[in-house]
């Protein structure tokens, strides 16, 4: 059973290097709650600690961090109802992560998706080459990230959701379509 859609916890979803993050800290910096890109803190975070749950080393034990990480994001986001709080990727960018990694279906992971939800409303950044870079945390081609779109797209739909694509430009304008589609 599919719990009901909040209308306050809103994911900026896309590929790596699309400028999510830029959004998300844009919008921080206008004053709204953001929530913070998971899977890149996890991947921080054993790097720093020299940890293995990383998806080069042990993928299934990162995943575990990225469902507990965004369940975590969620929980609080939930407690700032019913102001909004913009996400960098939500739970479903896990299970794209899988799919792309090519591990298990973990049922797990799908109850998850299916408890803690998030505006139905999703927005989706396209992948974008010229500026898109590699760094420690985000190892991929472009082409990969390409691919990963793609996939992240589809499951989004098959998880109940409606991705709506955000156009390239300066993030002020990215932000401004954000915000007018929810008439903020």
């Amino acid at each position: 059973m599919q719990v009901p859609y909040p209308t306050n916890l809103v994911v900026i979803t896309g590929g790596p290097g699309a400028g999510k993050t830029t959004l998300i800290n844009y919008l921080n910096e206008r004053g709204y709650e953001t929530s913070p890109e998971v899977a890149r803190n996890v991947i921080e975070t054993q790097q720093e600690r020299g940890g293995t749950a990383l998806p080069w080393q042990d993928n299934e034990a990162y995943c575990r961090l990225m469902i507990r990480g965004c369940i975590r994001a969620w929980q609080e986001g939930m407690s700032q109802d019913p102001l909004p709080v913009f996400f960098d990727r939500g739970l479903p960018d896990t299970l794209t992560h899988r799919r792309l990694s090519k591990l298990d279906e973990d049922t797990a992971l799908k109850q998850a998706i299916e408890t803690y939800r998030y505006r139905r409303t999703v927005f989706i950044l396209p992948p974008w080459a010229e500026i898109y870079k590699t760094d420690n945390a985000r190892t991929k081609t472009f082409a990969e990230a390409v691919k990963t779109y793609v996939i992240l797209y589809r499951t989004y739909l098959e998880c109940g959701y409606e991705p709506i694509e955000i156009r390239k430009g300066p993030v002020e304008q990215r932000a401004a379509q954000i915000l007018a589609r929810l008439k903020l």
